[in-house]
């Protein structure tokens, strides 16, 4: 029998959070995180999930550990707002090799925010938000 255990994600984890999150969207999110797939994209990419973890107040990040294996095998990005709005924030870091291509995950992520900002209004900052939630089980 297969035991999982799900705690929170220390700062170690966040690489392979990452990893995770890489393989789970595949090039679904090439303009969010660049070279997502590269070991500079991925080493880019797990810096600003650790920068997530550490200074936005409502995120959590969620894993879910095979115990026998000893390996995470799921991870999921929560945001938790209480009585509170977060602060809308554009893309600024320098990840895009194009002005163009910042443009577009700027404007991508905006558009993408928009039913969630909805309901973070709608709810007087009192909600739930899953930011991803995913597992990467090809390691059965």
């Amino acid at each position: 029998m297969m035991v999982f255990k799900s705690e929170i994600c220390s700062d170690a984890d966040m690489d392979r959070t990452f990893e995770i999150v890489s393989h789970a969207f595949g090039h679904d999110i090439e303009a969010a995180f660049p070279a997502h797939d590269t070991p500079t994209g991925r080493a880019l990419g797990s810096s600003r999930m650790s920068s997530m973890k550490r200074t936005e107040p409502s995120t959590t990040f969620l894993k879910v550990t095979d115990t026998d294996k000893g390996i995470m095998i799921a991870q999921a990005k929560w945001n938790i707002y209480k009585n509170t709005a977060p602060k809308e924030t554009d893309l600024d870091e320098n990840f895009w090799e194009t002005d163009e291509e910042k443009l577009y995950a700027q404007l991508m992520r905006r558009e993408y925010l928009i039913p969630r900002r909805k309901a973070i209004e709608d709810s007087g900052g009192n909600i739930l938000c899953t930011a991803h939630l995913f597992g990467y089980l090809r390691y059965f």
